[in-house]
């Protein structure tokens, strides 16, 4: 594997104790900006950048700001370090989208043709990630297990499919101007 691949995906893997011990700890605030901003400055340099990746990061984002609001809102859980109101996702949550975001293009680009697979592993994934985030104190289930199970096994087995089949789109094309296809030198009329 290339040595991109390897700095991408370690990364983000140093993500999640970053934001989720960190919120637990109450150093979310630096430790996961740091790493997250680290895969991001890799990640967003040009010779590197995906043509999707800043689509992907302000859907990721917006998605991730409404589905970790919700999850406040309807009282299913309730996360630590709630910056900047506990009243919406924490700044740290976003973080870890961010960070989710940057891979979908990049060292875990193999999902998407894989939207199957990767449903099957959200829907197992997810909640353990979120049952990890709770034994560490980032995040407390305030709803039934099965609850919090059945909600974030769902609507993860749902999402990360669609951002991975969204992630292989072409961005939306301006009629004004020629395009370059990424995977060559030509340029398409």
């Amino acid at each position: 594997m290339k040595r991109d691949f390897w700095i991408n995906q370690g990364l983000f893997q140093l993500s999640w104790p970053a934001c989720v011990v960190g919120a637990a700890w109450g150093i979310a605030g630096w430790s996961g900006t740091l790493v997250v901003a680290v895969l991001a400055f890799w990640q967003l340099h040009p010779r590197r950048r995906h043509h999707n990746d800043w689509r992907m990061i302000a859907l990721c984002l917006v998605i991730g700001f409404g589905l970790d609001t919700l999850w406040l809102q309807t009282g299913l859980l309730a996360y630590a370090m709630p910056w900047p109101s506990s009243e919406i996702a924490p700044f740290w949550i976003l973080l870890l989208w961010l960070a989710m975001a940057l891979v979908l293009n990049h060292s875990m680009g193999v999902f998407k043709h894989q939207l199957l697979l990767i449903g099957v592993l959200a829907a197992v994934g997810s909640p353990l990630s979120y049952y990890a985030g709770s034994r560490f104190g980032a995040v407390e289930w305030l709803a039934p297990s099965w609850q919090v199970i059945l909600a974030t096994g769902l609507s993860w087995a749902l999402l990360l499919p669609a951002l991975f089949w969204l992630a292989r789109r072409p961005p939306p094309q301006r009629a004004d101007r020629p395009t370059r296809d990424p995977d060559s030198r030509s340029v398409i009329s």
